[in-house]
Protein backbone atom coordinates (compact mmCIF):
# COMPACT_ATOMS: atom_id res chain seq x y z
CA UNK A 1 0.00 0.00 0.00
CA UNK A 2 1.35 3.33 -1.00
CA UNK A 3 1.59 6.53 1.78
CA UNK A 4 0.80 9.83 0.29
CA UNK A 5 2.89 12.38 1.69
CA UNK A 6 1.91 16.08 1.75
CA UNK A 7 3.35 19.37 1.99
CA UNK A 8 2.12 21.86 4.52
CA UNK A 9 1.17 25.22 2.62
CA UNK A 10 1.83 27.93 4.65
CA UNK A 11 -0.16 30.95 3.67
CA UNK A 12 0.22 34.90 5.62
CA UNK A 13 -1.61 37.39 5.17
CA UNK A 14 -0.11 40.92 4.34
CA UNK A 15 -0.47 43.79 6.03
CA UNK A 16 -2.79 44.80 9.20
CA UNK A 17 -6.18 44.32 9.53
CA UNK A 18 -6.89 47.92 8.77
CA UNK A 19 -4.80 48.39 5.41
CA UNK A 20 -6.32 44.94 4.21
CA UNK A 21 -9.60 46.35 5.07
CA UNK A 22 -8.59 50.19 3.41
CA UNK A 23 -7.54 47.91 0.21
CA UNK A 24 -10.72 45.83 -0.22
CA UNK A 25 -13.12 46.71 -3.06
CA UNK A 26 -15.91 46.45 -1.11
CA UNK A 27 -14.85 48.96 1.66
CA UNK A 28 -13.92 51.46 -1.15
CA UNK A 29 -17.19 50.73 -2.89
CA UNK A 30 -19.52 51.92 0.16
CA UNK A 31 -17.42 55.08 0.95
CA UNK A 32 -17.70 56.15 -2.02
CA UNK A 33 -21.62 55.03 -2.12
CA UNK A 34 -21.53 57.17 1.45
CA UNK A 35 -19.85 60.05 0.17
CA UNK A 36 -22.23 60.62 -2.42
CA UNK A 37 -25.32 60.01 -0.29
CA UNK A 38 -24.08 62.58 2.06
CA UNK A 39 -23.73 64.90 -0.80
CA UNK A 40 -27.15 64.53 -2.04
CA UNK A 41 -28.83 65.06 1.83
CA UNK A 42 -26.98 68.20 1.81
CA UNK A 43 -28.23 69.35 -2.10
CA UNK A 44 -31.77 68.25 -0.84
CA UNK A 45 -31.18 70.31 2.43
CA UNK A 46 -30.41 73.34 0.59
CA UNK A 47 -32.79 72.98 -2.22
CA UNK A 48 -35.32 72.89 0.82
CA UNK A 49 -34.57 76.30 2.31
CA UNK A 50 -34.70 79.06 0.42
CA UNK A 51 -31.95 80.30 -1.66
CA UNK A 52 -31.46 83.87 -0.52
CA UNK A 53 -31.47 82.79 3.17
CA UNK A 54 -27.53 82.80 4.29
CA UNK A 55 -27.73 79.53 6.04
CA UNK A 56 -25.43 77.30 5.02
CA UNK A 57 -24.97 74.59 7.84
CA UNK A 58 -27.13 74.26 10.97
CA UNK A 59 -28.19 70.79 13.16
CA UNK A 60 -30.95 70.21 10.35
CA UNK A 61 -28.27 70.37 7.21
CA UNK A 62 -26.44 67.91 9.32
CA UNK A 63 -28.94 65.31 10.14
CA UNK A 64 -29.46 65.23 6.07
CA UNK A 65 -25.51 64.63 5.49
CA UNK A 66 -26.31 61.47 7.93
CA UNK A 67 -28.89 60.44 6.94
CA UNK A 68 -27.45 60.45 3.31
CA UNK A 69 -24.49 58.76 4.22
CA UNK A 70 -26.10 56.20 6.46
CA UNK A 71 -28.59 55.61 3.15
CA UNK A 72 -25.33 55.36 1.08
CA UNK A 73 -23.61 52.57 3.38
CA UNK A 74 -27.28 50.84 3.44
CA UNK A 75 -27.26 50.73 -0.13
CA UNK A 76 -23.88 48.68 -0.48
CA UNK A 77 -24.61 46.34 2.56
CA UNK A 78 -28.14 45.54 2.38
CA UNK A 79 -28.36 42.21 2.33
CA UNK A 80 -30.41 42.09 -1.64
CA UNK A 81 -27.10 44.23 -2.27
CA UNK A 82 -24.99 41.14 -1.15
CA UNK A 83 -27.06 38.64 -3.10
CA UNK A 84 -28.95 37.17 -0.25
CA UNK A 85 -32.26 38.24 -0.70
Amino acid sequence: MKTFEFKKLEIREEGSWLQRQLRSAHVRKTALFAVIGAAVGYIMFFASHNMDSHLLWSDEAFKNVMMGAAFGVFITNSPCARGKC
